[in-house]
């Protein structure tokens, strides 16, 4: 499409130039009279003579004397009238003369100059493309007005034939950066997924969101432009300024002069409009992370009577955003004025230097110098779209970069068949047939002053249900989340049946881990496509199964669709203990060999959370399992109990055993115990 596109461009720019060209022939008919086949043949005489001939309808009159060709050693002069001998003159003589000086066929003429002087001419061969012309001209009528009304005709059939193909060449320019963006934004979005967590923690998702949406469609305005305008303009300026070269490279030269004064103002006014675009990019970011996080909990923003401190932070952002656009607005409107005051400067330069050629060297007709400032006008305006078209190719070059941003993080994984960091082919980890072990594990976040998890050794036989307790931010959450290498240990391995899980693939590895979040995650769709989340191949009767298992399907059924009720955002018609069962069932489903179970009774009632633990304890003997918890309950029917403490393991034991051995968990017990004696009625 971009090729097609690119030689519609070509063929738009040669119909303008077109246009452009038969201004000179209608101002010769227009000025002096002339037919244009007198002016066609006016040219050949000049192109085989290396003549000027002067603009006059009735005889042929050199402008200046000839320094080369064949008159260039004959005692000819400026001034003087050439006509064909034994031709008696008068009026159409000029006319004769030159037809039979441009016909192509003819190798010799015997002209007299000033009447008098007998002169003998070879006459060289005539260029191709004046040969068409001159076969195209004589086929037009004689009469002058009816010739410039044929060359109309020929000028508005060549508008819609220009016209038509500029259509296509639109189009296709704009099909084709409407793709190339849909290609970027699914590579972004496919390269976001495969992020590591570390990056989102640093960033935020409203970084990416907006990097997705905006910036991709600033991405996409500027594709438009380059592969629309951007190619059609210089293409213009191309042919229009190879056209004014062919009228008068005297004067074109003299044209390009001023051409590196406006290519600096451009390029200096696009960085800071670059500059500019790029800042209120990043503003307009920090204002999607401000309405997401305000409005995602606006049950704590009302019931904090936040409204008005919401509503101050974010006109605060919001005025840094609307800083930039006026400085990107006062730029832009600041560019036009100085490129058309310049270009002014420069049209006035152009006819001093024009009048020179016309009037005291003679190099250039009247005629000619309408072309060639027809040309400039067309270039002219063709720049200054150029100038507004670089504004806008700045602005898209600033998101381009912030795309190309994230594009250049690296993943977390590489595809299958890859080599890991250190050029080692990775493995397929099969199920789990022995244990998991955890060898002298540290691991620090980023920016962090302590380690999350120090020096920690853990060994869990296969089938074992493993609790895992501790007060907030003591490590547990971390621990688990690097058997899930959703982060990397800066010292120690994690080893699966004797595996680094370092050396296996990703997918592999987190195909036998389950997992069930504190936070319950609903995506967009309906019931049942929840509990079968990343399983479309799934029987109905194996969801309700789980579903069962998880005591949600009484709730599913109360729905006026049941499973194929379509939940709204976040799942805002579930309660929290709804929408930790689903995920529970979700989990249930992917039948995985480890299941990790990050405080998943947390949103749940103490009914459903007994049913959920009997379900769960069906499983234990199936699975190896990691419980996180707060609550007793929960953690009695596990075959082992971790005590954590501020990255260290500091017990570990049954339950009985910990309350005499670990002072950590006997505060913990004792705490629990208490609230749950306060929360009695």
């Amino acid at each position: 499409m971009v090729f097609i596109s690119i030689v519609c461009a070509l063929v738009v720019g040669a119909t303008f130039t077109g246009g452009l060209g038969t201004v000179l022939p209608i101002m010769q008919v227009l000025i002096n009279g002339d037919t244009m086949e007198d002016w066609v043949n006016r040219k050949i005489v000049e192109k085989r003579l290396d003549v000027r001939l002067a603009d006059e309808s009735n005889e042929v009159r050199l402008s200046r004397i000839p320094v080369k060709g064949p008159l260039a050693n004959r005692t000819v002069g400026a001034g003087q009238v050439m006509m064909l001998a034994g031709d008696a003159g008068g009026r159409g003589s000029g006319s004769r003369l030159l037809r039979v000086l441009a016909d192509p066929d003819r190798s010799s003429a015997h002209l007299l100059i000033n009447g008098s002087q007998a002169v003998d001419l070879p006459l060289g061969p005539v260029p191709n493309y004046l040969i068409l012309a001159h076969d195209v001209a004589g086929s037009l009528p004689g009469d002058p007005v009816k010739s410039i009304a044929v060359v109309l005709a020929f000028l508005v059939a060549l508008a819609v034939f220009g016209n038509v193909v500029r259509f296509f060449q639109e189009y296709l320019s704009q099909k084709a950066s409407v793709l190339a963006v849909r290609d970027i934004r699914l590579q972004l979005y496919d390269h976001s997924l495969h992020l590591h967590l570390s990056y989102y923690g640093q960033r935020g998702t409203s970084d990416v969101t907006s990097r997705l949406t905006q910036d991709a469609q600033g991405l996409q305005d500027g594709l438009k432009q380059i592969l629309g305008s951007s190619i059609q303009e210089p293409i213009k300026v191309a042919m229009a300024f190879s056209l004014a070269l062919w009228t008068s490279w005297q004067l074109t030269v003299f044209i390009i002069l001023f051409a590196p004064v406006m290519g600096l103002l451009i390029k200096k006014f696009g960085k800071k409009i670059r500059r500019a675009a790029r800042a209120a990019l990043e503003n307009s970011s920090t204002m999607l992370g401000q309405i997401e996080g305000s409005l995602g909990g606006i049950r704590v923003v009302k019931a904090a009577n936040a409204e008005r401190f919401e509503r101050r932070r974010f006109r605060s952002i919001l005025g840094s955003l609307v800083t930039q656009y006026l400085r990107i607005a006062s730029m832009e409107a600041f560019n036009t004025p100085v490129i058309e005051l310049l270009a002014l400067v420069v049209v006035c330069c152009i006819v001093l230097g024009a009048s020179y050629l016309v009037i005291v060297a003679q190099t250039l007709s009247p005629s000619e110098f309408f072309l060639v400032m027809a040309c400039l006008m067309g270039m002219g305006e063709s720049l200054r779209k150029i100038s507004k078209i670089n504004n806008l190719l700045q602005k898209s070059n600033a998101a381009a970069a912030r795309l190309f941003e994230v594009m250049g993080e690296p993943p977390e994984r590489a595809r299958l068949g890859r080599q890991t960091q250190h050029d080692r082919p990775r493995k397929i980890l099969p199920p789990i047939q022995r244990e998991i072990r955890f060898e002298k594990v540290t691991f620090t976040y980023a920016g962090g002053e302590n380690p999350a998890v120090l020096d920690v050794s853990l060994f869990v036989p296969k089938g074992q249900s493993v609790a895992v307790v501790g007060r907030n931010g003591s490590g547990k959450t971390t621990l688990l989340s690097l058997l899930l290498r959703f982060y990397e240990p800066q010292e120690g391995r994690i080893l699966i049946d004797g595996l680094d899980i370092r050396q296996v693939t990703l997918t592999s590895l987190r195909k036998q881990i389950g997992l069930v979040t504190q936070d319950s995650v609903i995506f967009p769709g309906t019931i049942a496509d929840n509990i079968a989340y990343a399983l479309p191949g799934v029987s109905r009767e194996s969801i309700v199964a789980a579903a069962k298992r998880a005591f949600a399907h009484e709730f599913i059924m109360e729905k006026s669709h049941g499973y194929d009720t379509v939940l709204g955002e976040h799942g805002g018609q579930l309660s929290g203990g709804q929408k930790q069962r689903l995920c529970i069932a979700r989990a249930i489903l992917r039948q995985t060999p480890i299941l990790i179970l990050d405080e998943a009774t947390s949103q749940v009632d103490a009914e459903s959370e007994h049913l959920i633990q009997q379900a769960i304890e069906s499983l234990i003997h199936e699975r190896t399992t990691f419980v996180i918890a707060h609550r007793f309950s929960t953690i009695l029917s596990a075959d082992r109990i971790i005590v954590m403490e501020k990255g260290r393991i500091v017990g570990s034991g049954r339950h009985e055993e910990l309350l005499t051995t670990s002072q950590t968990y006997q505060q913990l017990y004792e705490r629990q115990i208490v609230a749950v004696g306060n929360a009695a009625p």
